[in-house]
């Protein structure tokens, strides 16, 4: 789905329908303060999204590289937070080792499975974590409403961000953490 997409829900969500017109391309009264609006949505989009892959929807990517000994990192098409696993051609599990600049593996043909972080996206992007609409503009939404001013909008909708995050996590199998405050 298009973050311009998610974007309107979110701007809906948070009680703004200027801002979810504009973004359709409707335009508005006041298009300089919308536009900035716009920009802000955009950028809570971003936060929510890498909070989401971070923290409870892994980012998974599985990428064919050849191995030479060592598979640089900059030989990925994004950069790994974390190597899961490297598989061999015949999909047999092959010993890897991360080190500072690269995977340590034997030489050939190597598949590798590791969690990164999100793009960074525009109105006209995809966004990555398929299936996270629902909470991607809840997220997106809240993000906003905190930073209009809305604090009871945003705790209401971060209540059912943290709803629709956990119905995510138990569809992908995964477990959601607990916040804790130090």
């Amino acid at each position: 789905m298009k973050v311009s997409c998610i974007m309107r829900a979110a701007a809906e969500l948070a009680g703004r329908r200027d801002l979810a017109d504009f973004i359709a391309g409707e335009g508005g009264t006041d298009a300089d303060a919308l536009g900035r609006d716009a920009a802000l949505l955009l950028r809570c989009y971003n936060l929510t999204e890498d909070e989401a892959a971070l923290d409870y929807v892994p980012l998974i990517r599985r990428e064919k590289v050849l191995s030479q000994g060592k598979i640089p990192f900059a030989a990925l098409s994004s950069r790994p937070l974390e190597i899961l696993s490297v598989f061999s051609p015949e999909g047999k599990k092959l010993p890897f080792r991360a080190e500072a600049d690269g995977i340590a593996v034997r030489c050939g043909e190597a598949e590798i499975v590791y969690r990164c972080r999100p793009f960074v996206k525009g109105e006209e992007d995809e966004a990555e974590l398929v299936g996270g609409e629902r909470f991607l503009a809840l997220g997106t939404a809240c993000e906003f409403a905190l930073m209009e001013g809305a604090f009871d909008r945003a705790a209401e909708l971060d209540a059912r961000y943290k709803d629709a995050l956990r119905a995510a996590c138990r569809q992908k199998g995964t477990h959601m953490k607990g916040r804790r405050w130090i």
